[in-house]
């Protein structure tokens, strides 16, 4: 039915991420389900910096994401 198209889908966005990328945000999502709210949104944000550190070994992609967030006109997940 309709939910399991949209549980498809879903997974496919996901999977059309890098997996280290995604294997670090379901670390997150496990670890924060455990943690007060704060705590958890302060671990995923540690977990993200850690991956774009690794990923792009420069301050560079900050830049970027910092663009890329403030734009009211950037394409938006379906999610």
């Amino acid at each position: 039915g309709h939910a399991l198209q949209r549980s498809i889908e879903i997974a496919d966005e996901i999977g059309a991420n890098q997996s280290v990328m995604v294997r670090r945000y379901k670390r997150a999502i496990k670890e924060g389900g455990a943690m007060s709210l704060g705590h958890g949104l302060q671990r995923e944000r540690e977990l993200g910096i850690a991956h774009y550190l690794e990923a792009f070994n420069d301050g560079s992609t900050f830049e970027g994401a910092r663009d890329f967030i403030s734009d009211g006109n950037r394409p938006r997940s379906k999610l």
